[in-house]
């Protein structure tokens, strides 16, 4: 089964959001519900929880972030970037973007019972630095201040205002514990952090957190949180029993199998956070040719690839690569409704025609006599992603295209992108505060074979759109440079956008109530979401009946 991750920031959210994590095969023994307790599965990879708490590491166990470790603040993808503040209340910007002055919570405290203050976030900033640390949230600044308890000050020497997502992100820890640790090693077996929860139990297949009396935030409704491990194949009949009440699993057929069960109790919500792209290798014919790109893009049925697997959860995307629904405000006014979801074959022939292929007997083939053929890449692992493919493949055969899914193990998929040694690689990308990071991932020459630039696609004048957007602190700007953007992304189709990615959960209102849905997306619902996401969730929650 593949699980989709996201973290909150940068290119840790990317990884995650494409990246499958193994499912384990034995799930712990204890689980169901009280009415002050509750049970999620939060997908641990293999049969063991290591115990490493340590928020810097690229092996910290679930758990480690949100339900511990806070970030400053945070965007709600989910409403085109809206801000939400967590252990910082707000942030300004002054000299030009070279100065962010940054207020904290003067209630956040750890969870010994001590203050959080500005000392802690600029000791978090210096020692991720300093000690070269691979967080997704490090940042190049000139200095970091404590001006006083509750404030910090950072500043750059050029506008900083592309590094606001990643300065929300910084997570501090007490000075007190990691002064004198080695970030990279220590696994941090006590964690003492600011979240809701602190580590009441640890064994190697279940984490059990118990509610901090004292968090400085709110009364924390569910006072027992139990995450076991649990298997891939026995996550639908715990859920269905009720012994799993949060999950963000892949199920197929979710509303068949889980929602249609019970659906007064039983729901799943995949929300857009980001999508699903075919990636061309820009170095390599046929695909230099944007009438070549144009036509396969054309000839794709995105509604089919839509509901392969999981009918009803995710919907085409627009051809500007961003979500209508949830990016739409930063969408031009003339893209807004830029959706391809049929195939339109006879415009696909056309761009076709133009890079000098036509159908014969069929096939589309070229000049030379020869049909236009090539393979998609794809992770062995992936089976619900290797189907997608081959209902793609099944698709371009309508227009001619003999396309074979060629599956390989990770490493080896990934040493092909790096070094441009494919034809055609489908992944996903991840949206964020503003189109910025996501145009950069994708778009940006320095970024080749890295982040979703996965095509090594290279063009001056992307280069300079996303320079200039780099220094834009307003909104009004940061969306005209957009358009640009979204311009080009239809008339040079560097990458195909397909379909929306869903940050598949399901959950049991059976005990809980007030999770977030369509209605009201006060956050992404997947446990296995960004620390303000996967917490704003839990504080959310209120039991079904008292006691």
């Amino acid at each position: 089964m593949k699980w989709t991750r996201l973290g909150v920031t940068g290119a840790a959210a990317l990884a995650l959001a494409v990246t499958a994590a193994g499912c384990s095969a034995t799930p712990a023994g204890p689980g169901g519900s009280g009415s002050d307790s509750l049970t999620v599965n939060m997908g641990f990879s293999g049969n063991t929880i290591p115990r490493n708490f340590n928020p810097f590491s690229l092996k910290a166990s679930q758990g480690t972030f949100g339900f511990q470790y806070e970030p400053l603040f945070a965007f709600n993808t989910l409403q085109g970037g809206k801000f939400v503040p967590w252990l910082a209340t707000k942030y300004a910007w002054s000299d030009g973007g070279k100065k962010i002055t940054i207020d904290l919570d003067k209630r956040a405290n750890w969870s010994d019972g001590t203050k959080l203050t500005a000392k802690d976030v600029v000791f978090a900033l210096e020692y991720v630095t300093k000690q070269d640390l691979p967080v997704e949230w490090k940042f190049e600044y000139e200095k970091a201040k404590a001006t006083d308890d509750h404030t910090v000050e950072i500043t750059f020497d050029t506008p900083g205002y592309a590094r606001l997502r990643s300065i929300g992100s910084i997570r501090p820890v007490p000075e007190k514990v990691w002064k004198g640790k080695n970030g990279k090693t220590f696994t941090n077996p006590e964690p003492v952090a600011s979240g809701p929860y602190t580590l009441k139990r640890y064994a190697a297949q279940q984490l059990t957190f118990e509610a901090r009396d004292d968090y400085w935030k709110q009364k924390v409704p569910v006072k027992t949180l139990k995450a076991p491990v649990v298997a891939s194949s026995s996550e639908i009949g715990k859920l269905l029993s009720g012994e799993v009440e949060w999950s963000g699993g892949a199920v197929p057929d979710v509303k068949k199998s889980y929602v249609d069960k019970d659906p007064k109790n039983h729901h799943a919500w995949y929300p857009t956070y980001g999508g699903t792209y075919m990636f061309f290798n820009h170095k390599k014919a046929p695909f230099k040719d944007v009438h070549v790109r144009k036509g396969i893009s054309l000839a794709v049925n995105r509604s089919e690839l839509a509901d392969v697997g999981n009918p009803g959860m995710f919907e085409p995307l627009n051809l500007t690569g961003l979500d209508a629904k949830t990016q739409g405000k930063w969408i031009d006014a003339k893209y807004q409704d830029a959706a391809q979801p049929k195939p339109e074959l006879a415009a696909a022939g056309a761009e076709f025609a133009k890079a000098g292929y036509k159908k014969k007997d069929g096939k589309l083939v070229g000049k030379d006599g020869k049909q236009l053929s090539f393979k998609i890449l794809e992770v062995t692992e992936f089976a619900d992603a290797i189907q997608r493919d081959k209902v793609l493949a099944q698709q371009l055969k309508q227009a001619g295209i003999k396309v074979e899914v060629e599956p390989m193990a990770s490493a080896q998929l990934d040493t092909a992108r790096q070094e441009a040694k494919f034809d055609v690689l489908v992944g996903g990308a991840v949206f964020y505060n503003t189109p910025y990071n996501f145009y950069k991932d994708m778009l940006h020459s320095e970024n080749g074979g890295i982040w979703t630039n996965y095509g090594h696609y290279k063009s001056a004048k992307a280069d300079g759109i996303l320079k200039e957007m780099e220094r834009a602190g307003d909104d009004a700007t940061i969306k005209k440079l957009s358009a640009k953007l979204e311009k080009l992304m239809i008339d040079e189709v560097p990458a195909a956008p397909l379909i929306t990615n869903g940050a598949s959960t399901q959950y049991n209102s059976k005990n809980w109530t007030g999770w977030p849905d369509e209605k009201n997306p006060y956050a992404i619902p997947a446990p296995w979401a960004g620390p303000t996401d996967m917490v704003q969730t839990i504080l959310s929650l209120r039991p079904v009946k008292a006691g």
